[in-house]
């Protein structure tokens, strides 16, 4: 009897652990991206919205921290149930995951949005920043596995309910996170084609 409630104790310590890790997957991101700009980069930083360039950029590499994770969490649900002795417990902290990578990653499109020169590019239609084929995939790389990242991070909400899960089947839930690995090859792209923020700070 004494075993499940020591086992169930432990969840405050995994929310302080991802505490911890939110700020260092925010800070160390920042640090990185604004340590990493030159000269050229001057013109877009002045401007009065040019620091949510950065914060924006930042928090793409933090959203993809946290998919990673939330992910990973939810593919080891069932150890996880094991280490708390409680389905809830262990539903809980995945819901967690998925709000802190909903969160950051609309911190991510908001700042972007507000920023010069992304905001230009995408609401006012500035394309002539960079060749229009790159522009048009980074944008659509990013929005689509926006949709696919949100709508798998409500559905853990929804998945919370252990006689949903049943009916679901679990089995079928651990595949969705595992395709859902597999599609952070989209999101890779997306954030890994600097080619285009060099093209803004040297074309735009």
């Amino acid at each position: 009897m004494e075993k499940p409630a020591t086992k169930s104790n432990k969840l405050p310590y995994f929310v302080v652990l991802e505490f911890i890790l939110l700020v260092i997957s925010i800070l160390i991101p920042y640090l990185l991206v604004n340590a990493n700009q030159t000269d050229s980069c001057l013109h877009h930083l002045e401007e009065e919205n040019g620091t949510f360039w950065i914060i924006g950029r930042a928090f793409g590499f933090t959203t993809f921290i946290w998919f990673i994770i939330s992910t990973l969490f939810g593919i080891k649900t069932k150890k996880i149930v094991k280490i708390f002795g409680s389905y809830k417990k262990a539903r809980d902290l995945h819901c967690l995951n998925a709000t802190i990578t909903i969160i950051v990653f609309f911190v991510h499109i908001g700042s972007l949005l507000g920023s010069e020169p992304w905001g230009e590019l995408i609401l006012d239609g500035e394309v002539n920043h960079l060749p229009y084929p790159l522009f048009l995939t980074k944008v659509l790389t990013g929005v689509l596995f926006g949709i696919i990242l949100v709508s798998v991070s409500v559905s853990a909400f929804y998945f919370r309910d252990l006689d949903k899960m049943k009916r679901f089947g679990f089995k079928n839930f651990i595949k969705i996170h595992y395709i859902m690995l597999g599609l952070s090859v989209i999101l890779g792209i997306h954030i890994f084609l600097i080619n285009t923020e060099i093209l803004i700070i040297f074309w735009g």
